[in-house]
């Protein structure tokens, strides 16, 4: 029985490895995406918020003889650039829409008297929220009218005698009390639970595809079914095929991503200097516990699927609609708040982004780990009944 399960698995791992794009999918994507991803666009990303942080952008001042020494203030500034003050606050608005100004300062009428009084009056700032450029123009912008603020209110307390430090009795420090090794888990408890779904899954769809829905359109099925072999033997080969490939592609996945983020921290800048990437035994045996079953889960799951069309192209279109449901749940783990308790211990693939989430902050509860063991075990023991099911039927096999 096991001799014939061997000879299967083996001679469909061979026709999987010299399948170039079962390679790419399985061990070139993997290897690749992270450090693409993570340095390079990582890079990208922080050179171009830098280029755009440094930039002197362009603002409109409107009503500016009611405030000129803020105006002063204001021009003399190496952050921004004054291109209009005879504008109105429509105009204003739409310039900084069409990108031709990046923020305008509204000072009110007798700004300057109401100061002089001792009234209370306001500055308003429009900006386009959605612009990255417009949000560096308004937080400089921001920074000028608070520092002309705090000068007048200095000279107010300086007039009447009072001390401006009065006003700040105590500071506050932040100190944050959580390790390096905590901080740099909390990036890796958020991308590597996503990462293992959606892997575990890409990593067996182009195996079970072609074992199964290739081989209909290649003609090759009939050969395979004919040889002295059950068929429950034959679904169980290519399944483990299939769950090879899977697990191959998600174990390189997350070893690139660890090593990536290990030797790339430089591209968080100042928050890089306090992570630090830990992955403890213990972490690896809960990643694991949860990667097979999950592994064996999809790979079942997506086999059944395939075998079902006619033709590659039928089975892809069978099984993009289950990625995005795949997909949804996983994205729980990029949800803030969310933690493992009885209820969603039993919920399919939520469970498990979640666990690992957990055990990558530390905190590992056996009980839970344990359940969603079983319970993902269960699942995929159900997946591999239905696939088995599957190549018992001719109607399936031999479908036209």
């Amino acid at each position: 029985m096991f001799r014939n399960i061997k000879i299967i698995y083996r001679k469909e791992l061979v026709d999987v490895i010299r399948d170039r794009r079962t390679i790419i999918s399985m061990i070139v994507v993997p290897i690749l995406i992270f450090p693409l991803l993570t340095i390079g666009f990582s890079g990208v990303m922080a050179n171009l918020m830098q280029k755009s942080a440094a930039e002197k952008h362009k603002i409109a001042v409107i009503n500016k003889d009611d405030a000129p020494d803020l105006y002063a203030l204001i021009d003399s500034s190496s952050k921004v650039e004054i291109v209009s003050t005879d504008i109105s606050v429509d105009s204003a608005k739409q310039a900084i829409l069409d990108k031709l100004i990046r923020a305008a300062i509204i000072i009110p009428d007798d700004f300057s008297k109401k100061l002089a009084n001792g009234e209370t009056t306001s500055v308003q700032i429009l900006y386009d929220a959605s612009e990255t450029k417009s949000d560096f123009a308004l937080e400089k912008v921001k920074d000028l009218v608070t520092g002309y603020k705090l000068g007048i209110l200095n000279s107010l307390l300086a007039d009447r005698g009072v001390d401006p430090s009065l006003l700040e009795p105590f500071s506050v420090a932040e100190t944050n009390v959580a390790s390096k090794e905590k901080m740099g888990g909390l990036i890796l408890s958020i991308f590597l639970p996503y990462i293992i779904i959606l892997l575990s899954m890409l990593g067996a769809m182009y195996t079970a595809i072609d074992l199964t829905a290739g081989e209909k359109e290649r003609g090759t099925l009939e050969t395979i079914l004919v040889s002295p072999v059950p068929r429950w033997q034959l679904a169980t080969g290519k399944f483990l095929t299939i769950l090879t490939t899977s697990v191959v592609s998600t174990s390189l996945a997350i070893i690139s991503m660890s090593a990536t983020m290990l030797y790339g921290m430089q591209s968080f800048g100042r928050m890089g200097e306090d992570m630090a990437i830990n992955i403890t035994p213990l972490m690896i045996l809960i990643i694991l516990l949860m990667m097979i079953p999950t592994a064996c889960l999809f790979s079942a799951l997506l086999m059944s699927i395939a075998i079902f069309a006619k033709s590659y192209k039928e089975a892809q279109s069978y099984l993009s609609p289950l990625m995005t449901i795949v997909i949804l749940p996983a994205l729980v783990a990029f949800l803030p708040g969310v933690e493992l308790d009885l209820k969603l211990a039993f919920i399919p693939i939520v469970n498990i982004c979640l666990c690992i989430k957990e055990s990558l902050m530390g905190h590992i509860n056996w009980i839970y780990v344990a359940i969603i063991f079983i319970t993902t075990f269960i699942y995929a023991s159900f997946a591999i009944f239905v696939t088995h099911r599957m190549f018992q039927k001719e109607s399936v096999l031999f479908r036209s």
